[in-house]
């Protein structure tokens, strides 16, 4: 062992280390108290108005899936490059994956907005609203449909097309996200400096250059200086009282 390697394990042998339970490969950990179970601010699986916002989400996602799958029904393609791919699917994906990119990209940078406000739109709309308007399974559905139909081509594209696409939108809806949060907090950059322009300044001091005294005259110097003027008190140190 050199002596660098030496150096080093004292170094660590330095450094404090836990002993104890702690030290455990797995450490204890500490149960809330019942009535903090109950409470939301100390368990997130308490809060109902996350179940709330995100149940009726998902029952608006739902129903603008359904929306969408009558104005585009499944036309039927007995080709075998497009018979996995159902149009209602395939844009409830697309739009699902823009819409939740852009709120959280947006949610992570709004400042402005209250932390329980990002809260339960980041629940709602994303969790509940896109979760219930995407649909994987059906997709999956209509994937293994045109595998037992030997749409085996089919199969590849549509499910390459949705990933990749998917990506696509989902970054530029991130990117778009950012775009707004910075427009934003450039816009509140400049009424907070305008607003500051309006308040009034404290003044400021500037010292001004005296002329200097001539080179023959002595500074005043007392050698007896009158202190009668100024009284001798004592006090005392453990009040603070002048006697």
């Amino acid at each position: 062992m050199t002596a660098e390697d030496t150096g080093d394990l004292r170094k660590e042998l330095m450094q404090p280390h836990p002993t104890g339970a702690a030290a455990a490969r797995k450490p204890p950990s500490v149960p809330l108290a019942p009535m903090k179970r109950m409470q939301a601010r100390f368990n997130p699986l308490a809060d109902g108005m996350i179940y709330l916002v995100v149940f009726l989400g998902g029952c608006v996602g739902t129903g603008l899936r359904y929306g969408l799958w009558l104005a585009l029904p499944y036309p039927g393609s007995d080709s075998p490059l497009w018979m996995a791919f159902h149009p209602a699917t395939f844009l409830a994906n697309m739009i699902a994956c823009f819409i939740f990119a852009l709120l959280t990209s947006y949610m992570s940078q709004a400042i402005w907005l209250r932390k329980r406000v990002r809260q339960l739109a980041s629940r709602g709309v994303g969790m509940g609203m896109c979760g219930g308007f995407s649909t994987l399974s059906a997709m999956m559905i209509e994937d293994i449909t045109a595998l037992h139909n030997s749409g085996y081509l089919s199969f590849i594209v549509y499910t390459v097309l949705s990933f990749i696409a998917g990506i696509i939108v989902a970054w530029f809806g991130s990117w778009l996200g950012l775009r707004l949060t910075a427009v934003r907090s450039a816009s509140l950059a400049v009424a907070d400096a305008l607003r500051n322009q309006e308040q009034p300044k404290p003044a400021i001091g500037v010292r001004v250059p005296t002329a200097a005294a001539p080179a023959d005259v002595m500074p005043y110097d007392d050698a007896n200086p009158q202190t009668d003027e100024i009284p001798v008190v004592h006090a005392d140190p453990l009040t603070g009282e002048v006697k």
